[in-house]
């Protein structure tokens, strides 16, 4: 977050979250604190203020979705509620060339929390300074030389990047315009999910360096820009943190079974080689006659049936004691193969059964979190991405867009699919009559459902429902924290508090078919 973006997102964040009242704080994944807020800018209701702290890639944005905390607070996170929750903030103070916002708390004894971009949240007890007003080049950017950028704190990494593909003339008036303060924000996204948000328009140019297709749109409001940009990077990237964390244990067990079958290939190889020890055995055994019944020797050259064959006797034994010798090394060879075979194969049902779990976490049953198809075919398991372990009442599918869809198979298997789902998860049913449940699993409320995967869900919902053998079907859809069991019903009866909308879709009858595999 350019310290130009913050400074817009403070002024126009900071009027609206005077006299707000600080409620939960929680810190849902590494470097990202949430401060859940009530009220403010004379309005009720919660909001999340959402504070990314890192070195490289830093975020604030304001959004009304919480993100699911499933994690043990940490120490710090238990010295902030201690002493900020309950408070309201009273004084704001925005020091913006160092990106930090301070919020002064109410209290008997003054208290600010400073909001560091690079370091995190923190406390004190000592009121900040204003920022004096930064200097700025009076001589225009051509006046300055490379060395010299790095003594304007207004000259930023991600400023300095555009203006080198300006020219003189446009690069000044940018400097004029920054300089001002207040315009437009500017949100870049990409169709592989990047996301960019940035105080000026992007040149063409750079954003062909930057690679790929960018599209941009223009934001009059930062704070609703910086809202969609966070939900999509830091909710997003949350979301893969927490399958991550799921699939680890999975992971950890999948390699020690890899590093145990290793280990019984090399055991096959030493108990194969013990069980060749049988033609030595049967050799020797058949040319007892030419020794007497004490003879030992260090070895014998014998006539084999592909020409003479030495072999090296152990000379403490007799010929004869080699002979057992050989032959009961050889009948420990095969009954330990005969074991390790069945060892062997316990070892790789545990090993797929621990990697088709750590696929199932790593595909979540949230959103779009599939594994990529090239990893899914190296892995050998096709249709490892769809869980295993829900009620056999609900069908999991996967729509073309990567989106886990879950279907009741019954009326039972309706209301155990909507006890899964989250509050952000879409539900839909067709219209007018009765039918399947179907739930789109979302990673966070601020995720994209695609027109496409909206019309296979509700393809789904209409081939278990009484429009099964039209040709079309009216499909209506809704958040999941809009649809409640009825009491005293029938399981799978719900009421809709409130719909997101209904849509026409034409069905295709072989979609379950298709979507399973996927």
């Amino acid at each position: 977050m350019d310290a130009h973006l913050f400074r817009r997102f403070c002024d126009a964040l900071v009027p609206r979250v005077m006299g707000a009242r600080m409620e939960k704080i929680h810190a849902p994944g590494p470097g990202v604190t949430v401060f859940a807020m009530y009220g403010g800018d004379g309005r009720d209701g919660k909001r999340h203020l959402v504070l990314k702290a890192d070195r490289k890639s830093p975020l604030l944005f304001s959004a009304d979705h919480r993100i699911p905390v499933n994690a043990q607070p940490p120490a710090f996170v238990m010295r902030l509620r201690k002493h900020v929750s309950g408070r309201r903030i009273t004084h704001a103070v925005c020091r913006w060339t160092e990106r930090r916002l301070y919020f002064g708390l109410s209290g008997d004894v003054p208290l600010w929390l400073c909001l560091d971009l690079r370091e995190g949240p923190s406390l004190s007890f000592d009121a900040p300074a204003a920022e004096s007003g930064p200097l700025w080049p009076d001589g225009g950017i051509s006046s300055l030389s490379p060395e010299s950028w790095k003594k304007w704190q207004v000259l930023t990494p991600a400023l300095r990047r555009t203006l080198a593909f300006l020219d003189p003339l446009d690069a000044n008036a940018l400097l004029m315009d920054l300089e001002t303060g207040g315009g437009d924000v500017f949100l870049y996204e990409n169709d592989g999910g990047r996301c960019e948000v940035s105080a000026w328009p992007l040149p063409g140019e750079q954003l062909a360096a930057m690679g790929g297709s960018w599209k941009e749109s223009v934001f009059e409001d930062p704070v609703a820009a910086l809202a969609k940009a966070g939900e999509t990077l830091v909710y997003g990237e949350m979301a893969e943190h927490a399958r991550q964390a799921a699939a680890k244990p999975f992971s950890a067990e999948a390699a020690r079974l890899g590093k145990l079958l290793a280990k019984l290939d090399g055991e096959e190889k030493r108990l194969s080689t013990m069980r060749e020890k049988q033609k030595d055995a049967l050799l020797l055994q058949n040319s007892l006659y030419l020794f007497r019944q004490n003879d030992k020797l260090d070895s014998v050259t014998l006539e084999g049936a592909d020409g003479p064959v030495t072999l090296k006797l152990d000379k403490k034994l007799t010929v004869r004691e080699n002979m057992s010798s050989l032959f009961h090394q050889a009948g420990r060879g095969k009954r330990g193969l005969e074991h390790l075979e069945r060892r062997r194969a316990e070892v790789r049902a545990q090993k797929e059964a621990a990697e088709a779990s750590m696929l199932r976490m790593l595909a979540s049953v949230n959103g779009t979190g599939a594994v990529p198809a090239a990893k899914e075919k190296t892995q050998g398991t096709k249709a490892a991405a769809l869980p295993s372990t829900l009620p056999k009442q609900v069908q999991a599918f996967r729509s073309s867009d990567g989106f886990l869809m879950l279907r009741g198979r019954d009326t039972r298997g309706n209301a155990l699919a909507l006890k899964l789902a989250a509050p952000h998860d879409y539900w839909l049913h067709t219209a007018d009559g009765p039918s399947a449940h179907v739930i789109i699993r979302r990673d966070h409320s601020g995720q994209q459902v695609p027109e496409r995967t909206l019309h296979e869900a509700g393809m789904l919902a209409a081939l278990k429902s009484w429009q099964k053998d039209a040709e079309s079907a009216s499909i209506q859809y809704s958040l999941a924290k809009y649809i409640h069991p009825m009491k005293n019903a029938a399981p799978g009866m719900v009421r809709i508090d409130r719909s997101e909308g209904s849509f026409r879709v034409r069905l295709e009858r072989d979609i379950e078919e298709r979507l399973q595999k996927n």
